[in-house]
């Protein structure tokens, strides 16, 4: 070999440029001479920079950033590419520098992997304290709130990985199954209950017409005590079964009645379905009637619930009395109407009720003729337009004519109230 230039890292033999060995690696061909030796080496020097700036940039880059363990394979593929490098410079310096990096990185990570360790076993307690918890509401919130911390988390040891993962997983799975179970229990159970209102309502049908009255009636009563520890049941379902329940055991007593008064066995007779479909709806309107006036919203809360019992117990046509629907509709919207009023008011005179009784009616009478001229112009321009329909709320042309009657008739009793205080004061 035919040395012709030195250079303090390498050095030019027959044509080509080789790099020093240095550490345990040997004297390598980095490249060839295109022009002169002294433009190769200033070549391969230039090189040596760009190596040194990848592993400058590389350190500052770990310094800055969040997650440094990130760049440990980063360091890892520069080092190889440095013993592969074609350059001239001082290789060791810059290998030195990536080891150092290394170790730090290493130990970086060794003590971010207990710290995941920690936080992991940490949520490895929460999820098993969380696994016979039957709020799931609240625990499905939780459990969703723990498989994203723990995918958040970092890894752990290697060697601890498959376990801690196996683990998380394994109680994952133990709370869905626990769910899982809980509701196909809930499901039993409710289907249990169904079977038990079934069969007290098919025992009762059957016993309703037993002329052994005093042992039937004492049946009946314990099948009434039974009925309510059975437990719940789906609303419309309780009130199908109960209102079966019920009809059963007014036939029965109804029958019984008349037993104990000394009528005849075959005298007795069975009960009327009209006369039992009137008394429920007399029973609904005078419960309707009596919360006119009251003006809260416990009231207005009871008269949507008694619209919801009129429309399940009086659900028969041919034994409804039309008086008395006339009677319960009005009081339900005299009540609505009612409340609806004092919601306008209260909102501009929250002292409303502190004012003197004379001021009350004559405020109640001027928001009262506002809201009936809005309602009746409302009905005009619906009379005029084909489908009318207010962007501001549902609109029935026969419910709101209905409506403003109501109306017109609250306005007579406050005109009415207003005489008789005038009256009073000369």
């Amino acid at each position: 070999m035919n040395i012709t230039h030195q250079h303090p890292y390498g050095y030019i033999a027959d044509g080509k440029v080789f790099l020093k060995g240095y550490l345990h690696y040997p004297d390598r061909e980095i490249g060839i001479v295109k022009e002169t030796p002294e433009k190769a080496l200033e070549y391969f020097e230039k090189r040596y920079q760009d190596a040194k700036k990848k592993v400058e940039d590389l350190a500052e880059s770990i310094e800055k950033a969040e997650n440094k363990g990130s760049f440990l394979m980063k360091l890892i593929h520069l080092r190889s590419h440095l013993l592969e490098f074609k350059g001239l410079g001082d290789f060791p310096v810059l290998l030195a520098k990536l080891d150092e990096l290394e170790a730090y990185l290493r130990r970086l990570i060794e003590s971010n992997r207990q710290r995941n360790l920690e936080i992991k076993k940490n949520i490895l307690a929460e999820l098993t304290a969380l696994l016979n918890n039957t709020n799931w509401k609240e625990t499905s919130e939780k459990i969703e709130d723990i498989k994203s911390r723990w995918i958040k988390t970092g890894a752990v040891e290697a060697h601890l990985k498959e376990e801690i993962e196996n683990t998380f997983g394994t109680l994952i799975k133990t709370y869905y199954q626990n769910k899982k179970n809980f509701f196909k229990r809930k499901a039993e159970e409710l289907k249990h209950r169904l079977n038990q209102y079934r069969i007290l309502v098919d025992k009762a049908s059957i016993l309703k017409l037993s002329d052994d009255f005093e042992n039937a009636a004492n049946q009946f009563k314990q099948m009434q005590q039974e009925w309510k520890t059975i437990g719940k049941i789906p609303q419309k379902k309780m009130e199908k079964y109960w209102e079966r329940f019920k009809k059963i055991n007014n036939e029965f007593f109804f029958r019984y009645k008349q037993y104990k008064e000394g009528v005849p066995l075959d005298q007795i007779k069975p009960l009327d379905p009209m006369e039992q479909a009137r008394a429920i709806q007399e029973k609904l309107c005078k419960k309707a009637e009596a919360l006119i006036g009251i003006n809260t919203e416990e009231s207005n809360n009871q008269a949507k619930e008694l619209l919801v019992t009129w429309k399940n117990e009086v659900n028969n046509p041919r034994y409804l009395d039309k008086s008395l629907a006339n009677r319960f509709r009005y009081a339900c919207d005299r009540i609505f109407e009612e409340s609806y009023l004092m919601r306008v008011i209260l909102r501009k005179y929250n002292d409303f009720y502190e004012k003197p009784l004379l001021d009350q009616f004559r405020i109640k009478t001027s928001f009262l003729r506002e809201l009936i001229r809005k309602d009746e112009q409302e009905v005009s321009i619906a009379e005029k337009t084909k489908e009318y329909k207010p962007e501001h709320k549902s609109f029935n042309l026969a419910t709101q004519k209905r409506k403003i009657q109501v109306k017109h008739i609250m306005l007579e009793e406050f005109e009415a109230e207003l005489k008789k205080i005038y009256a009073s004061r000369k």
